[in-house]
């Protein structure tokens, strides 16, 4: 399970997009300051699992994950850690005994699941206003949705995890219409680019936009935003992970602004395509 490398993250940081974009976050620890002292010393939760027990300030507050025999923290809402005392026994048994016997990154793929899933049955998700939270579970009608997914080669990692998402919700019928990394646009210029672009996002339903890729690829994403703006697209923003600011370009452009959940950005699809 490869993690992402982002230099220089602030607690801070990590603590404010968890909160903000009600998201989970992954961190590699010498990429982070040891653990703030206001956090309380491990307890065990789960085989191969520890977790720190007391959140940042309050139970309204995050609380970080060590999963056993890795150099990797999660970081959540306390929320959810209150969820998984409160129901561990309800974890598949194949799963603990996986953890029990296993380490490193198959007991970081399945706290990530574990995680995930606590995560996806909350019933608030982000909006399109940080900080607020709408009862909006995903229902896809019974049709096709025609998805373009914004996304550079060396940002191929996150653009797999939205087509992972997409693909394993089981009621979701959708088609790529995005450019795959097997098949690349081939192109001659800039402006050969922008007219290959256009047949893509002319015949899709709603735009995603990978707001972290923006500062390095700025031109790219501009043209497929004015290209969205066009063809009248819904564009659907994906915050950047970690501290990283979301772009102001990428804010205004969104008619929605998600974070990294699969139920989040699954329900903007839905409630965005014409």
């Amino acid at each position: 399970m490869k993690l992402p490398n982002t230099p220089d993250r602030s607690w801070q940081g990590i603590r404010e997009n968890v909160l903000v974009n009600n998201s989970i976050e992954w961190v590699q620890q010498d990429e982070v300051p040891p653990i703030p002292p206001e956090l309380d010393a491990h307890t065990d939760v789960l085989p191969g699992v520890r977790v720190h027990h007391r959140s940042w300030a309050s139970t309204d507050d995050i609380a970080v994950w060590e999963p056993g025999n890795t150099n990797i923290y999660f970081v959540t809402r306390y929320e959810l850690v209150k969820q998984l005392l409160e129901n561990k026994d309800d974890i598949p048994q194949g799963a603990i005994a996986i953890l029990l016997l296993a380490g490193g990154a198959v007991v970081v793929k399945l706290l990530w699941d574990i995680i995930q899933n606590l995560t996806d049955g909350d019933s608030g998700v982000a909006s399109s206003s940080p900080g607020s939270t709408t009862q909006r579970p995903p229902s896809p009608e019974n049709r096709q949705y025609n998805v373009f997914i914004s996304h550079a080669w060396d940002y191929n990692d996150e653009y797999e995890r939205v087509v992972d998402f997409l693909n394993d919700f089981d009621e979701l019928d959708w088609q790529n219409h995005s450019v795959p990394l097997d098949d690349p646009l081939d192109t001659v210029n800039d402006a050969h680019l922008r007219s290959q672009l256009r047949d893509q996002i002319r015949t899709t339903a709603v735009v995603l936009v990978l707001a972290g890729m923006y500062s390095a690829h700025r031109e790219w994403i501009q043209n497929e935003i004015e290209l969205a703006n066009e063809f009248d697209k819904p564009i659907v923003g994906i915050r950047p992970h970690g501290s990283e600011q979301t772009p102001n370009v990428v804010e205004d452009a969104a008619v929605e602004m998600v974070g990294w959940r699969q139920k989040s950005i699954v329900g903007a699809i839905v409630e965005h395509t014409k």
